[in-house]
């Protein structure tokens, strides 16, 4: 029935500056905007596996609300994939980010964030085993 993640849609007040905080914390820079939403965005494209011929896309946005959402409780969480935990452990605190846990496992290395919205970010290094 589901057959992968089409995307990740993010709702702020302030979009501007939510697509700032992720450029200058984790390098995302986005692909264009969409008028039609009034969203910012990026994908990352990858094949298929049971058919490599298929490419897919994932899109990741920010999107503005005029719903009042400051300071709201934010209920999801998003798992971003890394190739360097301690560099970007090293990064985020720079740019004064507070790590809110950190942990390894089996399976790898797991550390937890908030963006300046109140979003949950996972962040995970896999073993070199996954």
């Amino acid at each position: 029935m589901i057959d992968g993640i089409g995307g990740v849609f993010l709702f702020s007040n302030d979009a501007k500056r939510l697509v700032a905080w992720y450029r200058d914390c984790f390098g995302m820079v986005p692909a264009g905007e969409d008028s039609e939403c009034d969203s910012i965005y990026k994908t990352f494209e990858y094949r298929d596996l049971e058919n490599p011929e298929i490419k897919r896309t994932i899109v990741w946005a920010i999107m503005p609300t005029d719903q009042d959402i400051k300071d709201k409780p934010r209920t999801g969480k998003v798992n971003y994939l890394v190739k360097n935990m301690g560099e970007v452990l090293s990064h985020l605190k720079s740019k004064g980010v507070a790590i809110d846990k950190s942990e390894e496992y089996p399976y790898g290395k797991f550390a937890w964030v908030k963006d300046p919205d109140g979003n949950q970010i996972e962040l995970w290094e896999p073993s070199e085993s996954e």
